[in-house]
């Protein structure tokens, strides 16, 4: 009789310490890992990948035999390389695409569809939509199956709730060996990935009941992130648990607030107003979030609410800013949207510009305009030579000013929380991240109340993403949160609000100190 391995569900709420937790268990693995075994975290973004191997590795190499990456590159580097070839289903050389095919509507859409996938594949040509179905298929084979599960000693998920049932199926069939021991870690109320699921439920719902159970449950029920009152109000939101207010450094009570305005610039000023507002705000955020579905939603009123009084911008950042927007030629306003980035990425370019800048430290202009270029993948339209002439000198003066001292002191006294200074982002890319105060828009009614949805059975049993949307927004602040809606909302939703403690702004008299 094979052993019993304690294969592991993880249920971590927003602001658990779930990547804390995580490293902490792979470490753990990691130390008793044999060398001819395999140690396998799967993510779902390149972003989470780099986090675990940055806070997994700090300044070490992390061993050979531990792979971290996203479920492509897992099943790419131990299912299709090593036995695709040898079962005939790819070529030697193999090519990873974001190729496209593109039929018509029709009964045998998806078998054609498919057929031409498979073709293409043997042909060494595997598009991104097909790396799964294809690995699906070569773990069919007996022996490979054995073999691939042999290999694999310790499986990590992380970010389980974005997993297909495919993938899960693929999961599953290490389990059922009972040769590698399995990790899932995941919040179900996080799931916002357009999932699309041929059965009703999602693994991560099905492995939580009793009679389905092949795993060990464990929940994380601290909140490490959020004040006590911005706990008790996403508490109402989570259809699998219920979270304890642990971070006792914030002691403020800020109540969660409904901005009743319905245009943007207002909105966007009186959420201003109350992050400087000692009655509503007992500390001014350093950091705030814009929120919304589309993050278009705030248009050209973003340069109003970065003009807010306790607004501090980094030296490092604006210098830098401000030579791209001469640089490219567009308004410093406008260059997240030139450069196809949200305000985050953007942030975090212009420290990778820093560093490269001052590794370098190019003297020569052409040296200049490709590091530039080449950080922010984008080609500068070339102007008249008299436009030339002033890059050339900005440029000079540019790198200059990245080389002195104080800059160099901006970088040593740098810290996370700068990159995220005032970020307008949607509700899908904040996922992960926090800020001290928070404003989420809704563009309707009707959309406010699926994102204010209690009945947790409708919320377990939502096929859709809308409602879990609202408690990703809601669980970013660590001390204010701020809701408002587009639209005039009505006395009932207003009386929902009421009931959930959410104060509603403006009001005749401010709340007393």
């Amino acid at each position: 009789m094979k052993k019993q391995l304690d294969n592991t569900l993880i249920i971590a709420a927003a602001g658990s310490g779930k990547t804390t937790k995580l490293i902490s268990l792979i470490k753990n693995k990691i130390e008793v890992l044999p060398s001819n075994k395999i140690l396998a975290v799967i993510t779902y973004t390149n972003a989470a990948t780099n986090e675990i191997i940055e806070r997994l590795g700090g300044n070490s190499t992390i061993q050979s035999n531990v792979f971290i990456g996203t479920i492509h590159s897992f099943l790419l580097r131990f299912l299709i390389k090593p036995y695709g070839k040898i079962l005939g289903f790819v070529s030697d050389e193999l090519i990873i695409t974001e190729y496209k095919i593109e039929l018509e509507e029709s009964k045998y859409q998806f078998v054609t569809k498919a057929n031409i996938e498979a073709q293409l594949s043997r042909k060494g040509i595997v598009t991104y939509d097909y790396i799964e179905t294809l690995a699906k298929k070569i773990i069919e084979n007996a022996n490979v199956k054995e073999h691939f599960c042999n290999r694999i000693k310790y499986l990590f998920v992380d970010e389980f709730q974005d997993s297909s049932n495919g993938q899960f199926e693929i999961i599953e069939k290490l389990r059922k060996e009972k040769k590698t021991q399995v990790i899932l870690v995941g919040d179900p109320e996080q799931r916002i990935m357009g999932f699309k699921n041929k059965i009703k439920k999602h693994p991560i719902d099905e492995l939580q009941k009793p009679n389905g159970r092949k795993y060990i449950l464990k929940r994380l029920k601290n909140n490490y992130r959020s004040s006590e009152t911005i706990v008790k109000f996403i508490n109402n939101f989570h259809s699998s648990i219920e979270q304890n207010w642990a971070n006792t450094d914030i002691e403020s009570k800020n109540a969660v607030i409904f901005i009743s305005s319905t245009k943007v610039n207002t909105i966007i000023d009186e959420f201003n107003n109350i992050c400087e507002d000692e009655n509503y705000a007992q500390i001014q955020p350093k950091t705030r979030f814009f929120l919304a579905f589309e993050n278009k939603l705030y248009g050209d009123f973003r340069t109003t609410a970065l003009n807010h009084k306790s607004k501090e911008n980094v030296p490092l950042i604006t210098s830098i800013l401000d030579f791209l927007s001469a640089f490219f030629n567009v308004k410093k306003s406008n260059l997240s949207e030139t450069l196809g980035l949200d305000e985050v990425e953007l942030r975090k370019k212009c420290f990778l510009l820093f560093n490269v800048i001052n590794q370098k430290q190019p003297t020569d202009l052409e040296e200049i305009l490709l590091s530039i270029e080449g950080v922010f993948n984008f080609k500068r339209a070339i102007n008249e030579a008299k436009a030339q002439f002033i890059i050339q000198e900005k440029a000079k003066k540019f790198v200059e000013a990245l080389t002195v001292r104080q800059f160099a002191q901006s970088m040593d006294s740098f810290n996370e929380a700068d990159l995220y200074q005032d970020s307008f982002l949607t509700i899908h890319k904040s996922k992960g991240l926090q800020a001290d105060a928070v404003l989420v828009v809704a563009k309707t009614e009707n959309e406010l109340l699926k994102w204010l949805e209690k009945d947790k059975d409708t919320r377990l049993n939502s096929n859709q993403d809308t409602s879990r949307l609202g408690y990703v927004a809601f669980s970013r602040p660590k001390e204010l949160l701020c809701i408002a809606c587009l639209k005039p909302i009505s006395l009932e939703t207003q009386m929902l609000l009421q009931k959930l403690n959410v104060s509603l702004y403006p009001v005749l008299e401010k709340p007393e100190k």
